[in-house]
């Protein structure tokens, strides 16, 4: 009956599982490359052994205190079966926050003002299963792996899904050497800079009237092929063509007729680059990493050649981040995207994070958001604050309260909230 009861709290542990945030690489010692820790080179998702044995033990309370030594034992022996064959592992995201908010245009009635401005009604608070992603890799050997996951919580809260957002991710991974270029095909996301685990993030929004869109959908997936360089240890390569289905389908743009228009064209390729710098310590202690990415779609034509046709979409990117091992971490973004005599977006962000213990840090993070439409001529920018900790109360477990204000230029006041997530991990 113990060891029916040990599992059985086991596995209810095993499920609860939280996405990396890109200051880990910067607070931990064990590497900023996000291939040192996952298998995907942009970070996220499945943990490579290596990932799993940087946190497996942080925590507030040793576990034996509790009673609870021998699950988190059990926990602790491997993420791999079969000598390495086998990863597994599982991600759980739950959220408790403000949804739901509306906005209003109300005018001035006043026969010498003629003016408008624009309100929000209060939105509520609601509870989010945000993932719940089992995840596997399989690697038969050194020079292929197969990978991939289905996120649950797409079928549980599908009244909350994000435009574009897709279940289900899965590639095959080609290393036909250590010193050679990687292959990866399949259905995954794009290598399109920083990968973070907050969706609520300004700089990947387009500010509006009303209520803002997105650059590109959360968690981004698409049909598609990507080459990853990662033999020299300061730097990062990669460059992919995709299908860009899921992006036509999601995403619109005001055009000059007053209407609205797939972001992008249909039957048309996305291509991305990306590139990474990891310099040596200078200093000892400290460490960074900095680099950007390039996302273009644009029509072909052969007619008279071959040659890019207008009507074309960029989203571009730019972050460097630095930090000391333990104690603190900067990390800084630029995001732009252009789309080609409709829109234009500029956006910024810079979050400081500071460790005081191994088990716990707090953060704070400035946000700037600014969007032009070329097709009326219009402009609108917003700027959000967020103050948050995350602590480990247990091994795999991360508990994230934080304080959000947004302000936003177009709207009379502004709004905040406390929001909160659970994190527990594997």
């Amino acid at each position: 009956m113990k060891r029916l009861l040990t599992l059985f709290i086991a596995l209810f542990v095993i499920t609860y599982i939280g996405h990396s945030r890109p200051e880990y690489s910067i607070l931990q010692s064990y590497g900023t490359k996000c291939t040192n820790c996952h298998i995907n080179t942009q970070g996220g998702g499945a943990r490579t052994l290596g990932g799993w044995m940087s946190r497996n033990m942080t925590s507030m309370v040793e576990p034996s205190a509790i009673g609870l030594g021998g699950v988190f034992d059990f926990l602790q022996n491997t993420n791999q079966l079969f000598d390495g064959i086998v990863t597994f592992g599982l991600d759980l995201r739950y959220q408790s926050a403000k949804w739901g908010g509306t906005q209003e245009v109300r005018k001035i009635h006043n026969s010498s003002d003629t003016s408008s401005y624009t309100v929000l009604s209060e939105p509520k608070r609601d509870h989010m299963l945000m993932q719940l992603d089992p995840y596997i890799s399989i690697k038969p050997h050194e020079m292929i792996e197969f990978e991939g996951f289905y996120n649950l919580a797409y079928e549980i809260e599908d009244l909350k899904r994000y435009p574009g957002q897709q279940p289900y991710a899965f590639s095959a991974i080609f290393r036909p050497g250590a010193n050679l270029p990687s292959l990866r095909v399949g259905f995954f996301q794009p290598a399109i800079g920083t990968k973070w685990d907050d969706h609520t993030l300004l700089i990947r929004q387009v500010m509006g009237a009303s209520r803002g869109s997105l650059l590109l959908p959360h968690d981004y997936t698409e049909w598609g092929a990507q080459i990853d360089y990662e033999a020299i240890e300061w730097l990062g390569l990669s460059f992919g063509l995709f299908d860009s289905k899921n992006l036509h389908d999601a995403l619109s743009v005001t055009n000059y007729s007053g209407g609205t228009e797939p972001i992008v064209s249909g039957n048309t390729m996305d291509a991305v680059a990306r590139v990474c710098f990891y310099p040596p310590e200078i200093i000892s202690g400290v460490t960074s990493f900095f680099g950007g990415y390039w996302f273009w779609n644009t029509p072909m034509k052969t007619d008279d050649g071959l040659y890019f046709a207008n009507n074309y979409y960029t989203v571009g990117n730019l972050f460097f981040n630095i930090g000391m091992i333990d104690k603190f971490s900067l990390l800084t973004e630029f995001m732009w995207s252009n789309k080609q005599n409709l829109r234009k977006t500029n956006n910024f962000l810079v979050e400081f994070t500071y460790q005081p213990l191994e088990s716990a840090y707090v953060y704070a993070r400035w946000e700037r958001a600014n969007t032009d439409i070329l097709v009326d001529g219009s402009d609108f920018h917003a700027t959000q604050y967020v103050f948050g900790t995350k602590f480990f109360p247990l091994p795999y477990i991360g508990i994230i309260p934080e304080y959000r204000i947004i302000d936003k230029d177009h709207v009379e006041g502004y709004h905040s909230q406390w929001a909160f997530q659970v994190h527990l991990f594997y």
